[in-house]
């Protein structure tokens, strides 16, 4: 039999930071219907009573196949193809691993180190950062970004030094990490051993890196934004209530 749901704390941890993509078809109003009665404001929650709501979470949100039925193994594989370049289990695998050794996370904090941490970017920096920004860029869409475009993004790369701790856009990793693993189980290139172990080797990397799923959010957001080329207020959104959600998984595991 397959072993779908977590079995350990870190393993449900671990399915906590792809809680953003599993709140994307806006379930958590859907837990509170199953579990709110329990969730009295102010009142501590006994242990068995605890487990009991966790293990209620879990069904939407720690479930490698998504809670999916097996007719929507066709649009991950489809998916998979189109958004990750997988085609089968050892593709998989190293877009897994690409993630968890580089990841987004390597190529911004190497154009953040290219520039002063504050005030005016001179042009030496400048020179160097859109170096840096167009090394693995095909040349099309290297000739998409003119001066003023490439001064506007290495301004906004400036300015995550407030908002950004050693991390980096670590969350925006590792979220999309778990969102791999589970496409990749449910399109059936991982076995349920195979994932579990996947998404276990991802730990040591995050288990110490956050203090607050409010910094995760913040990490995660940054590097959406830097993938995407802008905000999102409906990804933003979604991150504002698991936060503040009573019967969001981020309410049952804290980081310290």
């Amino acid at each position: 039999m397959q072993r779908i749901l977590p079995e350990t704390t870190l393993e449900q941890k671990m399915m906590c930071m792809g809680a953003i993509f599993i709140e994307e078809n806006q379930v958590l109003d859907e837990v509170f219907q199953v579990v709110g009665s329990d969730l009295v404001e102010g009142n501590e929650l006994a242990p068995d009573i605890r487990e009991q709501i966790i293990n209620e979470i879990g069904e939407y949100f720690f479930r490698l196949d998504m809670n999916y039925g097996p007719e929507i193994k066709i649009d991950c594989i489809g998916i998979l193809e189109e958004f990750w370049k997988v085609m089968d289990k050892t593709s998989a695998l190293k877009n897994l691993e690409d993630i968890r050794t580089q990841g987004h996370r390597t190529k911004f904090n190497v154009l953040r180190s290219s520039l002063p941490s504050e005030g005016n970017i001179d042009a030496m920096s400048m020179e160097r950062f859109k170096q840096i920004f167009s090394f693995d860029l095909e040349d099309q869409q290297d000739m998409q970004m003119s001066d003023e475009d490439f001064l506007k993004l290495g301004q906004w790369v400036q300015r995550t030094h407030k908002y950004l701790k050693e991390a980096g856009i670590l969350a925006w990793d590792a979220a999309r990490y778990i969102q791999l693993v589970r496409l990749s189980f449910v399109a059936g290139y991982l076995t349920d051993n195979e994932a579990w172990a996947e998404i276990l080797k991802l730990a040591p990397i995050t288990e110490t890196s956050f203090n607050s799923w409010m910094e995760f959010s913040q990490s995660f957001l940054i590097g959406r934004t830097f993938w995407s080329g802008g905000d999102d207020p409906e990804v933003k959104g979604i991150c504002e209530r698991l936060l503040g959600h009573p019967a969001s998984p981020w309410q049952f595991f804290t980081w310290t």
